[in-house]
């Protein structure tokens, strides 16, 4: 019954992974979709004006803030916290909501980001983090976003 059972779990669990869609690779000779084509070269005289991707366009700010938590996922601050729920640490929301409005926050994050810490959230200690000063007010910056 169990030789049964594991069977039919091992062949569930290959036919979910080997089913996957995966896109469509298009053959070498075969032409692109009209949208997809270059457009006509324009008379010598006449200028095209520049199209802005549309997609692509990202406000600098959202750009920082990609950039801040794949930080964040690199450097192991997910281990211990999460965004929304506490797990060994607090969350990065209860981080935010502790220290908004206060004028040092960033500074006063970013040296326990970089030294550690214990007390203040429990009993629990933060190691000391292996990040220059530039990530870890990025870090702080990012933790403090949250709202």
């Amino acid at each position: 019954m169990k030789k049964t059972l594991l069977l039919g779990l091992f062949t569930l669990g290959f036919l979910a992974v080997s089913c996957q869609q995966k896109p469509a690779e298009q053959p070498a000779g075969e032409q692109k979709p009209a949208e997809q084509q270059q457009p006509a070269q324009q008379p010598a005289g006449e200028q095209q004006p520049a199209e802005q991707p549309k997609s692509e366009a990202k406000p600098a700010q959202t750009t920082a803030m990609a950039d801040a938590e794949a930080l964040a996922k690199a450097k192991g601050c997910y281990a211990c916290h999460d965004v929304n729920a506490k797990k060994v640490g607090p969350s990065f929301k209860d981080m935010a909501k502790k220290y908004a409005g206060k004028p040092d926050a960033v500074d006063y994050l970013s040296e326990r980001i970089k030294k550690g810490g214990v007390g203040v959230w429990g009993n629990v200690p933060m190691p000391p983090q292996n990040v220059t000063d530039e990530e870890a007010k990025k870090l702080a910056e990012w933790v403090l976003s949250f709202k």
